[in-house]
């Protein structure tokens, strides 16, 4: 979404995760993961590829469930860092927080939504003289849509 979505496509990964469950309708979260994104022609003036990416997702967060613990509708919140691994070995480390809205179909599915913000700092460089120390904060995010076995 938003600028990120000029260069990346739709991404596709697999995340393993853990919930311990805390009181009757709270849970304490915890995932990581691997999630790798497509990369776009980009036309404008001149056709130009976009860099896919791959991400490492590791977050921790909870859930509050309206019925009984993991039973039914629930929301959440995910916080955490993603490390991007860009092509020809560049990376980076973003810290990330993420809203959830899911709903326990049966003891063993699991299926959930999220909207995950990246925030970024984004630094100006002169030509002249180097690195001027002005940063500003970039905000980047993508929708998942998950569907998990619950063991």
């Amino acid at each position: 979404m938003g600028d990120w979505a000029d260069f990346v496509g739709v991404g596709f990964g697999a995340t393993l995760g853990c919930e311990i469950p805390v009181g009757d309708n709270l849970g304490l979260i915890a995932n990581a993961g691997y999630i790798g994104f497509k990369d776009k022609h980009i036309f404008r003036l001149v056709t130009v590829r976009g860099e896919g990416s791959s991400v490492i997702p590791i977050q921790v967060g909870g859930k509050y469930y309206f019925k009984d613990q993991q039973e039914g509708a629930y929301l959440g919140l995910l916080t955490g860092m993603h490390l991007f691994l860009y092509p020809l070995f560049d990376s980076d480390t973003n810290f990330g927080i993420a809203p959830l809205l899911g709903y326990m179909v049966t003891e063993n599915i699991d299926i959930g939504l999220r909207y995950q913000m990246l925030f970024a700092k984004q630094g100006t460089v002169v030509v002249t003289t180097g690195w001027t120390g002005e940063e500003e904060t970039v905000i980047s995010s993508y929708v998942g849509v998950r569907i998990a076995y619950v063991f």
